[in-house]
């Protein structure tokens, strides 16, 4: 077996701002968990929440499967448990429970090898990759639709100075069409906004007509900081999606595979900080093409749209990548 694992942070100097986590369990488990960046400063024990709940997902997951295997659908149950109790003994139900901008919040990417079987459970959109062909990973819409206003707001401000411009359109991303503009000046004055927000609605009405307009208006006016909480383990919205956050995960926003074991010989996992994927496996082919991307979309409002893109001495997200030779 051929095992290659790491894990960077966005800020390359600050190896403790890593909200990424991995876990790796020779020939029984391999996981990576991505922790959702923080939205009110809110520490726990001295770690961002992102951070915080990433570590907890770990902690948890080695425990329960360094033992015998459990049954892969009762997994998520066990980690909503452990951030559920970390509300708890924080004190902070009440905020958890009233703002979903107060939670602990992580995604999940595991494959755990169970005698023949192979089982492969993903929450939110790190993903796995099979036999380096078959990507596995459940991407968001509602990520194209905040990545879309962000790009507008990128292209909208004048300044060439890219920290300035990824600043700006942050916060028009974060805070949305309907925050106050005066902090946004004189980048972006009142009719900048109106005019980036038309084309932002235009575009993902053209590109996502399955999605109704009344959620992308919503999206675009209110924000990540202010919408985007509105979809989280919510099943009754074509924009759902999945996340471990301590509280229930619907049953469909989960993906759950078991397969033959004699059918994988390469399993790679890895956090949305890969903006793709690599020509081979291997850690040394990720990278590569990490930085492929990085040359060709820094700031990622082109080819690789995002909500958030790299500027100097800062990548635009953490990045985690488990490679495994089975045979």
């Amino acid at each position: 077996m051929q095992l290659e694992a790491a894990s960077f942070s966005r800020d390359p100097i600050r190896a403790e701002a890593n909200e990424d986590a991995i876990v790796v369990l020779p020939g029984r488990a391999w996981a990576v968990i991505d922790g959702v960046s923080d939205r009110t400063g809110a520490r726990y024990d001295g770690e961002l929440s992102g951070r915080h709940a990433a570590r907890l997902v770990a902690g948890t997951l080695e425990r329960l499967l360094l033992g015998v295997p459990p049954p892969v659908e009762s997994i998520v149950p066990t980690l909503t448990a452990t951030l559920n109790e970390a509300y708890r003994r924080h004190d902070r139900m009440a905020a958890a429970e009233r703002d979903w901008g107060a939670r602990l919040c992580c995604t999940l990417a595991l494959a755990l090898h169970d005698g023949p079987r192979l089982h492969l459970l993903l929450v939110g959109d790190s993903g796995i990759r099979l036999n380096g062909r078959e990507v596995l990973q459940m991407a968001k819409d509602i990520d194209l639709i905040t990545a879309s206003l962000r790009s507008h707001a990128w292209h909208r401000v004048a300044d060439p100075d890219p920290v300035l411009r990824d600043a700006v359109a942050r916060q028009v991303t974060w805070r949305g069409l309907a925050q106050d503009p005066a902090p946004l000046a004189p980048h972006l004055v009142p009719d900048d906004l109106a005019r980036l927000g038309a084309a932002a609605e235009a575009e993902c009405a053209a590109s996502l007509p399955h999605v109704p307009r009344a959620d992308i208006t919503h999206l675009l006016r209110y924000g990540i900081v202010g919408a985007q909480g509105d979809y989280q383990n919510n099943a009754e919205s074509i924009l759902g999606y999945g996340c471990l956050d301590g509280f229930t995960v619907p049953r469909t926003l989960l993906r759950i595979l078991t397969l033959d074991a004699r059918a994988v010989d390469t399993l790679e996992l890895f956090t949305d900080g890969y903006f793709r994927s690599g020509d081979s496996f291997g850690l040394a082919a990720w990278e590569q093409a990490h930085q492929q991307v990085e040359a060709a979309d820094p700031a990622k409002v082109g080819t690789y749209r995002s909500t958030k893109g790299s500027i100097p001495g800062r990548w635009a997200d953490d990045r985690s990548y488990i490679g495994v030779r089975l045979r």
